[in-house]
């Protein structure tokens, strides 16, 4: 099998993989939202922030550094496992020991509780660390599909929803992600069994925790980038000034109590729990943003992470590489983040209910973002391929600024706000990793922007069609599926005829997916003979 089919057959299993995950994901969160409190959302919120920070520490990118090196011996696998394993243990303990702290900063006793158990996740993902890299180095995403499948339809589904159905509210969201992890753990030791011996060189150890620290400092800069924005939300959402402001004007907006999707305990929230709603909104706004975004990122730094590594010798085909990645992401993504903005009000309810219909304003702007952050990801592959992690993570740092100064001084002006603020950080951070990678890579503007374009051809199409739709919805206003499908239906027939009449303005050099797509499908043959007549 050439490393083509390789890594098409990869692509094609990962992107089962990751779609699976998203639709059960989308599955427990959105039953999960009808099952548990807003409060218990805004709680795992920060706790959720605080734990995936940390654990960015406790693995010290050994993980990439199996993946990215060219060649793997006994003792780099051996040094890779126990490491891992040790950080893991000081990490769980120091969680625990810190907890106390950290609650009190929230002044939110609970979290003590909440941040000790799932800091068990450090040990169990340390375990994890090297049979999951082995996994990904061989691109055996099969393995990697089934091991995914596994944790997340027993974990998530049947422990956490039973747990919830039973009444244990935040807990029962606790203890579903513990379990995932501990059957992903068991999943890839099983899939994947690995040799462990007690013997190691430490120079090609050291090696690799050279790349590793750059690869954490990347991770750690961006998980943070991702993050301080919920942080900041959550710790100025407890101030004295934005608690004395009366429930009626709720993050930032008035809130009209009338409205068939607002419960109307919307306006009765006690002092405590009008905090924690409004970190609970907020956090969910940027999580269904981020949906689409985390498929990209888990195909980007697993599929396109494992092939761009070996080809970090090869420029000609590197290239190729990262002009097709662009092409096609762009392809999807432009449109599809369009279509999320138009549609945003539907995709809330539906995925969130509609206690969180607060949600919808915040959603439509953090959308915006969608198509930014995807390319962003691409980047990020390449930065990590070719050993540049140093140079990525100064970007990073600054996109971390960038977030922080757009939450904190967007917050005058509510949660819509502080999402404008991210979008344009998101903006200046996707300028700044595309003409760092383009120089990498030695290419210049012009090639990206040519295979950006059939993209944006596609998101006029979609934003042309989409706004006929939302009259079309003034008449199914209690159907928001129906609204939903009828939209996508559009978009999609749209794209599909455009492609199938005049297929060259979505070509660029030898891509060219929809009119492939348009090509195959059963009136193709019409035009054929319609071709042939004339």
């Amino acid at each position: 099998m050439t490393l083509r089919d390789k890594f098409i057959r990869s692509f094609g299993w990962q992107a089962l993989n990751v779609f699976s995950q998203v639709l059960l994901q989308l599955a427990f969160i959105s039953i999960l939202a009808r099952l548990i409190s807003k409060e218990a959302f805004g709680v795992m919120a920060i706790a959720l922030v605080v734990v995936g920070f940390i654990e960015i520490f406790s693995q010290i990118g050994i993980g990439p550094a199996l993946i990215q090196r060219k060649e793997l011996t006994q003792e780099n696998i051996n040094g890779a496992f126990f490491i891992s394993v040790f950080l893991g243990l000081v990490f769980t303990i120091g969680l625990y020991v810190i907890a106390p702290w950290i609650a009190d900063y929230y002044d939110h006793q609970p979290l003590t509780k909440v941040l000790r158990w799932i800091g068990l996740s450090f040990i169990i993902s340390a375990l994890a660390i090297v049979p999951r890299s082995l996994i990904i180095k061989e691109m055996s995403f099969k393995k990697l599909f089934f091991c995914s499948i596994t944790a997340m339809t027993i974990g998530n589904l049947g422990v956490g929803l039973t747990l919830a159905y039973l009444g244990y509210d935040l807990w029962a969201y606790v203890f579903a992600l513990l379990s995932q992890n501990v059957l992903m753990t068991v999943s890839y030791w099983y899939f994947h069994p690995v040799k462990i011996t007690f013997t190691w060189n430490w120079a090609t150890t050291a090696d690799m925790i050279r790349y590793g620290g750059g690869s954490t400092l990347f991770n750690v800069f961006n998980y943070a980038a991702t993050k301080i924005d919920t942080l900041i939300v959550g710790k100025l959402a407890n101030a004295p000034e934005f608690l004395d402001t009366p429930n009626t004007e709720l993050n930032g907006q008035v809130v009209e109590p009338e409205s068939s999707f607002i419960p109307s305990s919307a306006t009765e929230l006690s002092i405590a729990e009008k905090s924690w709603s409004t970190t609970g909104i907020y956090d969910r706004s940027v999580y269904l943003m981020s949906l689409p975004i985390t498929v990209l990122g888990k195909l980007s730094d697993s599929v396109m992470f494992s092939g761009l590594s070996q080809l970090q010798d090869d420029l000609p085909k590197l290239q190729r590489a990262f002009l097709s990645a662009v092409y096609h992401i762009g392809l999807l993504v432009i449109p599809g983040a369009i279509f999320m903005v138009f549609f945003a009000e539907e995709i809330t309810i539906l995925f969130l209910g509609d206690k969180f219909y607060d949600s919808v304003p915040i959603v439509s702007i953090l959308f915006i973002s969608v198509a930014f952050r995807s390319l962003i990801k691409i980047s990020d592959s390449v930065f990590r391929a070719l050993d540049k992690v140093y140079t990525a993570s100064a970007i990073k740092a600054m996109f971390f600024v960038l977030v922080a100064l757009g939450t904190y001084f967007g917050w005058d002006f509510g949660l819509k706000g502080v999402a404008w603020g991210l979008v344009i950080a998101v903006f200046v951070q996707f300028i700044m990793m595309k003409a760092f990678t383009l120089k990498l890579v030695k290419l210049n503007w012009s090639k990206l922007i040519k295979k950006l374009i059939p993209g944006v051809i596609a998101g006029m199409l979609v934003a042309l069609i989409s706004i006929p739709s939302q009259w079309i919805n003034t008449f199914l206003a209690d159907y928001l599926l129906l609204r939903l499908m009828i939209a996508l239906a559009l978009n999609g027939v749209l794209l599909l005829v455009v492609a199938w009449f005049v297929p060259f303005i979505f070509r660029q050099g030898k891509d060219n997916v929809l009119a492939s797509i348009a090509e195959k499908l059963p009136i193709s043959s019409l035009r054929k003979r319609w071709g042939s007549k004339s």
